[in-house]
């Protein structure tokens, strides 16, 4: 079976990982090229790249999914891809290279939370006990395909309340041992692909700076949820103590209700915000330009925060 595989972030590292060890390796990788990052914009590769630094396996890095990309795709003579995060739709004319097509390791239960940041909407909607991993035959439009093997995540209770790195490590490991599972009964022609429905399909967008900034008008639930969904990218914060300050995580208490949304009070040490609905605890904080710091630590230093 020769496999062509298509990932670059750390959610598709267990995928390629267990494929390997599964004696499944691809024949190539495709992954994003490498680009700046950080304060001192240093060039940096891709996760996924960074795993197959001793592997030796074609890694491919294309700008663009061109012609002249797909004629070499082509000229691998594959049997069939696996996309896990690669981060870009890949036309039709590449899907169409592939004769047992592209399986897509998704990290919900499609047809819900489609599109770029599935891992974020679940915990904002308190989800974490309702999802999984699908794994499609891809299309060429996003997260659209039949669906060939779904698992819900067991995580053994009802009032779990993962971050996004825990629900994010969790799913990865699932998609890879379905991967590896799923990839010889899909050519041994024992899995049917049924169709998504797609009346029922909700839609996720690529979370922006500004999704991170917390409205106390809120539920003092949904911005605790915040915190932990946004825990990756942009992180939940707000205007506190003269500067921003990024709450990294919270709890939700009661309040008095007579406070108004905003309003800053103290209980057990630690600075609580009142909400629309309850009040937000917060455990633990991140000043601007510093290091993150218990909650009771920045009261302490900030007492002219209490109203």
């Amino acid at each position: 079976m020769k496999i062509v595989f298509f990932g670059t972030s750390e959610f598709a590292v267990p995928a390629l990982e267990a494929l390997t060890k599964a004696g499944l390796a691809p024949v190539a990788v495709v992954t994003s090229p490498d680009k700046p990052s950080g304060r001192g914009l240093k060039i940096s590769s891709p996760p996924v790249k960074q795993f197959l630094k001793d592997a030796r396996i074609v890694i491919m890095q294309p700008e663009t999914l061109d012609e002249k990309f797909i004629q070499k795709i082509r000229d691998l003579k594959p049997d069939i891809g696996v996309v896990a995060a690669y981060g870009k739709i890949l036309p039709k004319a590449l899907i169409e290279a592939f004769p047992y097509g592209i399986l897509n390791i998704h990290p919900s239960l499609l047809p819900k939370y489609r599109g770029a940041s599935p891992i974020e909407y679940t915990v904002l909607a308190g989800e974490e006990n309702n999802t999984g991993v699908s794994i499609i035959l891809l299309d060429e439009k996003m997260d659209h395909g039949p669906v060939l093997v779904q698992s819900k995540l067991a995580l053994g209770g009802e009032t779990a309340k993962l971050t996004y790195f825990e629900l994010h490590d969790a799913l990865a490991k699932l998609g890879a041992e379905m991967i590896v599972d799923t990839l010889p009964k899909w050519i041994e022609k024992k899995i049917e692909a049924i169709p998504q429905e797609d009346e029922k399909a909700t839609f996720t967008k690529l979370i922006e700076k500004e999704n991170g900034k917390i409205d106390w008008e809120q539920p003092a639930a949904f911005i605790e949820r915040m915190t932990r969904a946004y825990e990756k990218w942009p992180g939940a914060y707000a205007e506190l103590g003269g500067g921003v300050l990024k709450i990294k995580k919270s709890e939700v208490v009661e309040r008095h209700l007579t406070m108004q949304a905003g309003t800053v009070f103290e209980k057990d040490g630690f600075p609580c915000v009142a909400c629309g609905e309850r009040a937000l605890k917060l455990l633990t904080v991140q000043p601007e330009g510093k290091n993150e710091m218990p909650g009771d630590a920045y009261l302490r230093g900030h007492r002219e925060i209490l109203t």
